[in-house]
């Protein structure tokens, strides 16, 4: 993707992410999306997510 460090330091976790779904997609990438299953209420209290 040729980002420099400091590039990557100044984007967000969601720019950074967009760039890495642009760049697989321009080389051919599989998208992994439909895959899994939601995870239960249970699950998400036990990891503090209300």
């Amino acid at each position: 993707m040729k980002f420099t460090p400091a590039d990557v330091d100044a984007m967000t976790p969601w720019e950074f992410l967009a760039c890495l779904e642009g760049y697989g997609r321009s080389k051919g990438w599989k998208s992994a999306q439909g895959g899994g299953k939601a995870m239960s209420l249970e699950r998400l209290h036990e990891l503090g997510i209300e």
